[in-house]
Order: structure tokens, then C-alpha cells, then sequence
């Protein structure tokens, strides 16, 4: 028989292998230090050591996040260039075709150049590639009809880096190319685009490595805005488009740290008053509007619903979304994008169920350090969520390929210890096409060569990951009772936001929670299931244990009454029972 995950089969809680519990690394003399120079409680400061403030200034400089620490735009490889060819096209009236990636961050940086270049006279022609008819990035077969169109200047946003018989036709049919993109580089080189902007290309000094692409065309709006006398009348806008930054900066999971935070907190901020009539539409039917807006409301709220017409059908809708200026207009697409995440959550939730009936049936744990599944059933926009699910649950890289004829289109997800661009690189011969960052990548696969790609990878993943580093464990920030939680700490941990990726709501350790005798009700709420946790004073607070979590086979609603170790974090509480302040469980142990 197949040796077992321990969390494949959806065990009882007290079979479980849970998670270690590893807090993370501060240096004590520093934390010292920023205490006293910032005035600000200890374990805020030791916070923002274990975030990479590593003096003073750096603290501050996180802190304070400001617009005013963005680095000169110029700075960035073949931008003053980009800059000229724009300001040409638009000078001579070219004809302009952007051409943008369907997800978030490719539907939000061409939108904001569309919007930017509109504002500078021009009228740019727009066109947003199909996830299944066209699949990602510039395709040959775009380009020729460009050229029938008689484009002069092709910009490619959030795709492209990969592109090099596509960028070389363009060349010898006379059409100039601008790159913006972020996705890793190949080891040919760089593309033969007229300017190719992309901060992780060799001899490009602009200090901002984890933009997206969203971040890239902002910092071409900026080069834009520097070149024309007085700000040629689009001073103001290319700030107004911090809305977009934040949506498609927090969508791509970019890391929010350095100049990535300083748009974010600024983008969070814009889009909560934004006068873009899509995303006003789009809050509204998201219920969140006219609140303080969090990285997680992007994150989980509204970057969804942006991706799921370009994961169901035609991202095109999402995109004039963003554009228009029509509230009626809006107010239709948001309708039409609200009914495709409904279909979306539907088809994940299907996949997913099969994903992890296959892995049951198929993975053997012992021998397989990547799961690789593939399936006739599955629509090629949900395997990058099916990927996610598999690797979050299952600590190990997994590649989800849905079959379509002779051919697949696959999604991989990866954990900290295997750099899937680089092991991609070496399995290559087995694949049409492939490209993404080191946790995340895109393939096109030959449904024959399938079974030699999971021997392959396997091989690499073999060499190259420890498999000590495949436990899962869960980083905590330190120790927090519960009875030190009070409004002034939550005051001093806002500062600290936005959180996401790379810059993580912050977990805590409680030794001093129970769980009431007298449990009350535990309420199923759409996020997970709802219940109370006492301090040791009695003080009540609502905790929630996250759906997410509920599918990794630990239920609280069996717990007994009494001790229980928590690893948790707090929240501004909604309104309801308790203090006011929520925790978010992260995991539990009973004493």
C-alpha cells in the first residue's frame, strides 16, 4: 500500500502531526535599542527586528512607509528610453497596443498605463489574452496581427520576459517593444525588446527587486510624469492610480517590504476613497466599502473577484472594469465578475475534493517530494488555487495540470526550500513552455510526457531539498498572554501594517487561554468556525478558526473545556461579544 501523509486522509485531531512551533530569530541588543530610541513597547520592537529593520533609520523608514522614500525612477534599466519611445508614439500619433497578462497584476498595470497614456492624448488599443483559447504572454499569432493592425509600438505588461520569438518578429516587422514586467529570467538573457524593464535583469540598478509588474508601470508612469514640462497635465494622476498598485501588488503576493509597502500603505488608503467608478462598484458589492481597508480584504476579497473572469472566461470584463468611467457600466461588470467567483469558488472547490482524492490514491509520500496530479476534469483558472491548497496542506511543492487533448496547462506552487523556476530549468526537455519566480510558475506540458516530468522533477527535488525542511511549522512572533492584549497594543501593532506576504500578520503564543466550560454557541460564520477563549482574569474574546485551517483536520468545536495553548493573532474585533479584540487561531495544543 501507499505510505500515508498524516493529513491525507482527514485523520481525528489527536492523530494529527501538527506543527512545530518555531519563534522567530531577534537580536535582543537591538530590540533593546529601538525600544528605547522609539519609544515603543518591546515586543513591537522586536517585531520590526524580526521584519528586517536591522538599525534605527530602517526602523523608521518602516514605520513611516512614506511616498517621499520611492527611489528616483531613472534608476531603472532602459526606463529614460521607455520614456522616449512613449513620448514619441504619442507625438506622432502611433498607434499603441498594450498587452497585458490576465491576472491581477497584469489586468492592473495595463489598466494604469491605459489610463496614464489616455490621459497624455493618446487612444491605446487594449488586449487582454484568453486563459484557455490563447494561454499566457505574447504569442506569435498576436504579433503578426498587430502588425496587421499597424501597431508601432507594442507594450507588454506582466509578461514578456520570456518572450523571445515573439519580441525578435516584432523587431523585423518594424514594431517597437517596451517590456514591463517581474517574472524571472531565463538563462538566455534578456528579450530583444526596444526597452526592457524589469528590475531582476542583470546591471539593473533600481534598488525596488520584488515590484510587480503593476509597480514596474507605476514606476514608468512616474519616468513619464518626470519627462513632461510641468507634468503635462497628468501630475496628479499617475498617485491616482495607487488603488490599482495596492489591488495588484497584494494580489501577486509581492512581499510588502521596502518600496512594495510604501505603495501598498498608500494604495490601501487611495482605494478606500477611490474615484475609479469599477472599484467603487466593485467594493460595494463586496460589502467593504467606506472602511479602512486591509491587505487581507485585497488578498481575499477583492483580488478573487478580479481574477475570476480571467480564470472562468474572458478577463476582458475585469479590465473595463478598471477603465471605465460610467457608474452604470460599473456597476453591470461588477454584477457579471460577483456571479463568475461564484462559479470559480464552485469549480475550486470541486478540483480541490479531487486533487485530494488523487493524492490519496496516487502519492506516495515516501518517495514523491512533489506532487504532480493531472486531470481531464479540471478548468485550466482554478489549478493555481488547487496547487496552493495541496502545498499549504501537504508541505511540499505541487504542480496541478489540467489536461485538454494532447496537451496540459499546469500551475505549481512551491515551499521556501525548492526553487521551482530553477528546477523547471533543468527538467525543461519535458515541457512546451514554462516561467514564473522561484514559489510560483506557469507550464505547458505534452499530455504523453507527463509520467517522465513527475520522475524528473522528483529527481531534482530529491538533489536539491532537504527533506528536514519539508515539516511543517508554523513561525510565531513570541509570547503574548492574552491578558496583554489591551487597545494600546492594538494601536502600536496598526503601525506595523499592511500585512501580507513578506510582511506577515504577526503570531502569538498564549499559555494562559481556556476554552469555557460553558462553551456557548460556536457559530459557523462564511471564514470558519466562531467561538469563545477566556484569559486568565476571564476576560472573553471571539476567536475564529479560519476555514482554511478547518480542512487540516483539527475541529475546536471537540475540544474539552479547559487549558489550551494558542497560537494566535489579534484583530480589531468586529462588533459582538467579548473585548473587542479577536484572535485568529493559527494552530493549538492542549496542555
Amino acid at each position: 500500500g501507499l505510505h500515508r501523509h498524516p493529513l491525507a486522509a482527514g485523520v481525528a485531531a489527536e492523530e494529527t502531526v501538527r506543527s512545530s512551533w518555531v519563534v522567530r530569530a531577534a537580536d535582543e541588543g537591538l530590540v533593546e535599542r529601538l525600544t528605547q530610541d522609539l519609544e515603543v513597547a518591546p515586543l513591537i520592537a522586536s517585531l520590526l527586528v524580526q521584519r528586517g529593520a536591522d538599525s534605527l533609520e530602517a526602523a523608521g523608514n518602516f514605520l513611516c512607509a512614506d511616498l517621499s522614500l520611492l527611489p528616483r525612477p531613472e534608476l531603472m534599466a532602459d526606463l529614460p528610453k521607455a520614456v522616449a519611445l512613449i513620448r514619441q508614439a504619442i507625438s506622432r500619433k502611433e498607434r499603441i497596443l498594450l498587452v497585458g497578462d490576465y491576472d491581477v497584476d497584469g489586468l492592473t498595470g495595463t489598466a494604469l498605463l491605459y489610463r496614464l497614456l489616455r490621459g497624455l492624448g493618446a487612444e491605446p488599443l487594449w488586449h487582454i489574452p484568453h486563459r484557455v483559447d490563447d494561454g499566457y504572454g505574447l504569442k506569435v499569432a498576436l504579433v503578426r496581427k498587430a502588425a496587421s493592425w499597424k501597431t508601432q509600438l507594442l507594450i507588454a505588461v506582466d509578461c514578456g520576459t520570456t518572450s523571445f520569438e515573439e519580441l525578435s518578429l516584432a523587431k523585423s516587422r518594424g514594431i517597437e517593444t517596451i517590456v514591463v514586467d517581474h517574472h524571472d529570467l531565463l538563462r538566455q538573457g534578456r528579450p530583444a525588446a526596444s526597452a526592457f524593464l524589469n528590475p531582476l535583469q542583470p546591471g539593473c540598478s533600481y534598488p525596488g527587486k520584488d515590484l510587480a509588474s503593476v509597480g514596474v508601470a507605476f514606476t514608468l508612469g512616474r519616468g513619464i510624469l518626470q519627462s513632461v514640462p510641468g507634468g503635462g497635465g497628468i501630475a496628479g494622476t499617475v498617485f491616482d492610480h495607487l488603488d490599482l498598485v495596492a489591488l495588484g501588488t497584494l494580489a501577486d503576493m509581492a512581499p510588502l517590504v521596502g518600496e512594495n509597502r510604501v505603495l501598498v500603505k498608500a494604495g490601501l488608503h487611495r482605494l478606500r476613497g477611490t474615484s475609479k467608478p469599477g472599484l467603487r462598484a466593485l467594493l460595494s458589492r463586496a460589502k467593504i466599502q467606506g472602511r479602512a481597508l486591509t491587505g487581507e480584504d485585497v488578498s481575499y476579497t477583492l483580488a478573487p473577484r478580479l481574477n475570476a473572469m480571467g480564470r472562468i472566461g474572458s478577463a476582458g470584463e475585469s479590465f473595463r472594469l478598471l477603465t471605465t468611467e460610467d457608474p452604470e457600466e460599473a456597476a453591470r461588470l461588477a454584477r457579471l465578475i460577483d456571479q463568475g467567483n461564484r462559479v470559480r469558488a464552485m469549480l475550486e472547490r470541486q478540483a480541490v475534493q479531487r486533487a485530494l482524492a488523487k493524492v490519496e490514491r496516487q502519492v506516495n509520500f515516501s518517495q514523491d517530494r512533489v506532487i504532480v496530479l493531472e486531470d481531464e476534469r479540471w478548468h485550466p483558472g482554478v489549478v493555481g488555487i488547487v496547487a496552493t491548497r495541496l502545498t499549504a496542506r501537504f508541505h511540499r511543492p505541487a504542480v496541478v495540470i489540467a489536461m485538454s487533448g494532447a496537451v496540459g496547462r499546469g500551475s505549481a506552487r512551491s515551499i521556501r526550500a525548492f526553487h521551482l523556476v530553477e528546477a523547471l530549468e533543468e527538467v525543461k526537455d519535458h515541457l512546451i513552455e514554462f516561467g514564473g519566480h522561484p514559489a510560483a510558475a506557469g507550464l505547458t506540458i505534452a499530455r504523453d510526457r507527463v509520467p517522465e516530468f513527475r520522475q524528473a522533477l522528483n529527481r531534482v527535488a530529491h538533489a536539491r531539498m532537504d527533506p528536514g525542511r519539508m515539516a511543517p511549522s508554523l513561525e510565531v512572533d513570541g509570547e503574548l498572554p492574552l491578558s496583554g492584549l489591551s487597545d494600546q497594543f492594538m494601536r502600536d501593532l496598526d503601525l506595523l501594517a499592511p500585512f501580507g506576504h513578506g510582511n506577515p500578520r504577526p503570531v502569538f503564543v498564549a499559555e494562559d487561554a481556556m476554552i469555557p466550560e460553558e462553551r456557548g454557541k460556536a457559530g459557523y460564520s462564511p471564514f470558519g468556525i466562531r467561538f469563545l477563549v477566556e484569559d486568565s482574569h476571564g476576560r472573553t474574546f471571539q476567536a475564529l478558526q479560519p476555514r482554511q485551517e478547518l480542512a487540516d483536520g483539527w475541529n475546536v468545536r471537540k475540544l474539552p473545556g479547559g487549558p489550551i495553548r494558542l497560537a494566535y493573532s489579534p484583530l480589531r474585533g468586529l462588533a459582538g461579544e467579548g473585548s473587542g479584540i479577536e484572535l485568529r487561531l493559527r494552530d493549538l495544543k492542549l496542555p
